[in-house]
């Protein structure tokens, strides 16, 4: 019965092309994603060159963030399969891209999810199901600590500066946050979000913070 289960929520199909086996990408539609090349590790834009100086944030990062690491670009195949997971909540998406978030090389003490929107619709929640896989792989805790302190309006229509400021003091801390941690979240576009969440981290005693996410917007 658990078997049967299993199998109808994570078919051993891959969830793109629904042809070649799974329950993960096959290697046809895994050699399909939209790599970054030469992420820059500030912000994780794409740079013209390894040495190059990043022409998005100036080299200058994001606020309260130590360091970024994505692993594709939000188009294509990684938009598609996102948007699977997210808008449709499918579980063999969610599977599949939680294997595919950058992890660091440099240890941490724990993972911390960037938590759901108050009022989201039910289900599996993209970022949540990424941080548990992380935490599994580096075997330290994958701590919820994170809350919204209200409702903020969508960012995806506001200007950059409209984003920093819809999500100002967004985020609170539950108790104290360990030294060094991973945040994480599944697309990174200004990385205003990001950045609030760390800004609550640092208060409650995060010394440094590496954020990781799915996808960096072009």
């Amino acid at each position: 019965m658990a078997s049967a289960i299993f199998n109808f929520f994570l078919p051993s199909l891959c969830p793109r092309c629904h042809e070649a086996p799974g329950p993960i990408l096959c290697l046809s539609c895994h050699d399909a994603l939209p790599r970054i090349a030469h992420p820059c590790s500030c912000c994780g834009a794409t740079r013209l060159s390894a040495t190059a100086p990043c022409h998005t944030c100036d080299d200058r990062g994001l606020a309260h963030i130590d360091r970024v690491h994505a692993a594709m670009l939000y188009v294509g195949t990684a938009s598609e399969l996102i948007g699977n997971a997210k808008a449709g909540a499918k579980p063999a998406a969610i599977a599949a891209l939680s294997v595919l978030l950058p992890l660091p090389e440099t240890p941490i003490h724990a993972i911390i999810p960037v938590p759901p929107s108050p009022g989201r619709r039910p289900g599996p929640h993209l970022a949540t199901a990424c941080a548990r896989w992380a935490a599994h792989q580096l075997k330290v805790p994958c701590l919820h600590i994170l809350r919204c302190t209200r409702h903020a309006r969508e960012q995806h229509r506001l200007s950059r500066a409209d984003r920093a400021r819809n999500v100002s003091g967004l985020f609170t801390c539950r108790g104290t946050a360990p030294e060094r941690v991973l945040l994480v979240d599944d697309i990174l576009t200004s990385g205003a979000t990001a950045s609030a969440a760390a800004a609550a981290l640092r208060q409650a005693g995060a010394r440094r913070i590496i954020a990781t996410f799915l996808c960096r917007t072009p």
